[in-house]
């Protein structure tokens, strides 16, 4: 069975384009990547749609709609020029319409994915019908047609519902979450505790950021770091003691949360610059990037920009100044979706520190030294400030669930010591290397 991911602003076009011929059938060819998680997890990412002309249709009305041959060839160069799944649409106009797809369909379905299947050879190929009752959708894979079972729609508010045929399944709501609930209502407490959320970084945000998680009742929590625990870690890192120095920060974290909670943790001892974690995040509903460099989060920033999944960005920094006193205390969260700024377009990726992040340890010490560069290991942080960044990056969540309405600020930046937020909405920058790279899922590797 498959997802399909949809970007928001895509979908909506695309719906509001489909059902304007009404009563009449509208429909397209849309183009999309696949790929397949390491979980399993099967996934066309819908990337493009190209729409009709006048001559695009041999047949059109209320009860029937057929391409014509220059429209499936046209659309048939497009995919095969941009290795794309090619994927039909078309609607169910009417109420009295059935939800699915009819026997004219379904004979369609097979007629056109045996054609289509000589030309775009071991691409998966789609057929979606959008009705008033839902989308029904196939994906011809292998030789075999397989159903579509759920589709997400991914933007500043991210939503998912099952494919026509595949029923939700119910919700009990648990009588602890009773205060919670009354808060996020009961559609968002299942929506929350069915994510599967990674955490890149069990340090000072990141650890307060999974016990809330797991305190609210989320489902399934993957936590990512390589670093073991230190002395200097133990005034910040939730969970930890000073019995539990020298041990891996993410199998500390996932001790504590198991000891008071149902969550599923999955602790990765290892770097999210190494290539095997890769089919990990992508596998996620939802990233949190509260790692203390710039390289990391470069990775996550493709990981979301690619594979459509959303990404929360957490830092937290103190600027003292020469006579020891605070100059600035400085904590950001930005969210990245398809509908966002990435962390290139608001400036938060500095190319320049990447690449000095990549030295050996001797140049860095060497460019430390001389002013260039400054030691993150060593940089002052306090657990007031770690746990309030953390706090802001679940109020983004809960953002993207829709509790706050659909028009959140993606980027909120504080600063206590003069006691001033920004709220705002950065602009998606139209040279930014992000627009170049939405939705190529596999096409680019992105660990090299």
């Amino acid at each position: 069975m498959w997802q399909v991911i949809f970007p928001k602003n895509l979908f909506e076009d695309l719906n509001k384009f489909l059902f304007s011929n009404a009563p009449s059938e509208n429909g397209c060819f849309i183009l999309a990547t696949s790929y397949k998680t390491k979980g399993g997890r099967l996934v066309i990412l819908v990337n493009d749609v190209l729409k009709p002309k006048d001559d695009s249709w041999n047949r059109s009305g209320e009860h029937s709609l057929e391409p014509s041959s220059s429209f499936i060839n046209e659309s048939v160069v497009r995919a095969d020029t941009n290795n794309s799944s090619l994927i039909f649409v078309h609607t169910h106009p009417n109420f009295s319409h059935p939800s699915g797809f009819s026997p004219i369909d379904e004979k369609s379905n097979k007629r056109i994915f045996a054609n289509l299947s000589q030309i775009l050879v071991d691409i998966p190929l789609g057929s979606f019908v959008f009705s008033r009752h839902g989308i029904c959708g196939v994906v011809f894979n292998g030789g075999k047609i397989q159903p579509v079972s759920s589709i997400k729609i991914v933007g500043k508010i991210m939503s998912e519902f099952p494919g026509v045929g595949f029923d939700s399944r119910p919700y009990v709501v648990d009588s602890k979450f009773d205060r919670q609930v009354r808060v996020l209502g009961k559609q968002n407490q299942k929506k929350l505790q069915e994510l599967t959320v990674t955490i890149v970084g069990a340090g000072g945000t990141g650890s307060p950021l999974a016990v809330q998680l797991a305190r609210m009742g989320i489902k399934k929590i993957r936590l990512v770091d390589r670093d073991i625990l230190d002395k200097t870690n133990v005034s910040r890192v939730y969970g930890s003691k000073e019995s539990d120095i020298g041990k891996p920060k993410v199998d500390v974290l996932k001790k504590y949360i198991e000891s008071f909670s149902k969550t599923k943790v999955e602790a990765f001892k290892t770097d999210v610059i190494k290539d095997d974690i890769v089919s990990v995040l992508i596998d996620s509903d939802v990233i949190f990037a509260c790692t203390d460099n710039l390289s990391s989060r470069s990775i996550l920033n493709d990981i979301s920009v690619q594979y459509c999944v959303p990404l929360i960005d957490v830092g937290c920094r103190i600027l003292m100044n020469k006579d020891e006193s605070i100059n600035q205390a400085i904590m950001k969260v930005q969210v990245v979706t398809p509908d966002t700024a990435c962390l290139w377009c608001t400036g938060t990726l500095d190319g320049k520190v990447i690449m000095q992040e990549s030295l050996s340890e001797k140049e860095k010490n060497t460019l430390t030294k001389e002013g260039y560069y400054e030691d993150i290991e060593k940089q002052p942080s306090i657990i007031t400030m770690t746990t309030m960044a953390s706090s802001m990056a679940l109020n983004k969540l809960l953002g993207l669930l829709g509790v706050f309405g659909t028009d959140y600020d993606s980027l909120t930046q504080i600063e206590l010591k003069d006691g001033f937020m920004i709220n705002t909405n950065s602009p998606v920058k139209a040279n930014c290397i992000c627009q170049k790279r939405r939705g190529m899922t596999d096409k680019r590797r992105i660990v090299n």
